[in-house]
């Protein structure tokens, strides 16, 4: 049976080089995705030669895709060491969070051997690091006016995030929890943001910080998956300040992420709100995944 555990900080040092090198663009390709929300999804990680294998759930109900693996004949094998991993603790072998490249990559080394679904409410939106830090062109003409009304009614200054302004990352993520309520999803997301904050430095993440009027207003922070991408863990607003989610969203990409291809703002989790705020800054493309399940 393979020995799987909660991800530790000292994982990150054997796990991150093989999700970098696998060049994914995914939010789960990034080790600080399962290290921050493992109390809520109860993710696992295990190594198995130079493979990050995975899995989620209280009872470890569903696997990840393994990552990894260089050949054909590898991912097969270890495909049916999760099979027998499976069947030794009595449970459905299911994988989920897979893209199209590695659904077919599965299908390839074991067709017909799964039987597979959309998640749409998991795939992550990919958006040009360009378009995200100009916001050029008409398309973006109502983002632009929304951060004109903000810079004519507010002076305001942007920061790096760092050891000594993450106390007011924290004073943000604190005064919305209270203003948006704490409980049940919510709750799941402020434990994984005060997670992320605490462990910021020894994670690697980066982020940015908006004061206005010397107060701060607003944070985001993540981190890179790999050279070309980097995702986006949180982004967090105070009310009452109209254009001041879109101000945080640009500044920061122009400030930090103009090295990289590939933002991703990760999955909109089927609420419809977040579906048409990510939509409505035109996506480069949708990240579709897939689940899995033994056909028999």
């Amino acid at each position: 049976m393979l020995e799987f555990h909660t991800p530790t900080l000292d994982d990150k040092h054997w796990a991150q080089p093989i999700l970098t090198a696998a060049g994914g663009l995914g939010s789960e390709d990034a080790f600080g995705t399962l290290f921050i929300w493992s109390g809520s999804y109860h993710s696992r990680i295990c190594r198995w030669r130079d493979m990050v294998l995975t899995c989620f759930g209280k009872n470890m109900l569903t696997y990840g895709f393994p990552v990894g693996a260089r050949s054909p004949e590898e991912l097969r094998e270890v495909l049916e060491l999760l099979r027998h991993d499976a069947e030794e603790r009595g449970i459905p072998l299911r994988l989920w969070g897979m893209t199209a490249e590695e659904k077919e990559r599965m299908e390839s080394v074991l067709p017909g051997f799964f039987r597979y679904s959309s998640t749409p409410n998991d795939s992550d939106y990919l958006y040009a690091s360009s378009d995200l830090a100009q916001l050029a062109g008409r398309k973006y003409h109502s983002k632009r006016n929304h951060i004109a009304r903000f810079r004519k009614r507010y002076s305001y200054t942007y920061e790096t995030v760092t050891p000594d302004n993450l106390s007011d990352c924290e004073f943000v993520a604190r005064e919305w929890c209270h203003a948006h309520g704490c409980g049940g999803e919510l709750k799941d997301e402020n434990c994984a943001i005060v997670k992320a904050l605490r462990n910021y430095e020894a994670l690697g993440f980066r982020g940015g910080l908006i004061r206005a009027e010397g107060k701060p207003v607003a944070f985001t922070a993540g981190e890179e998956i790999n050279p070309t991408a980097f995702d986006i863990h949180f982004e967090k607003a105070l009310d009452g300040y109209d254009g001041l989610y879109t101000l945080i969203n640009q500044e920061f990409a122009a400030h930090e992420l103009t090295g990289y291809q590939w933002i991703n703002r990760e999955e909109d989790m089927g609420i419809e709100g977040l579906r048409k705020a990510k939509n409505s800054y035109y996506p480069a493309c949708v990240l579709e995944k897939f689940s899995a399940v033994r056909e028999d």
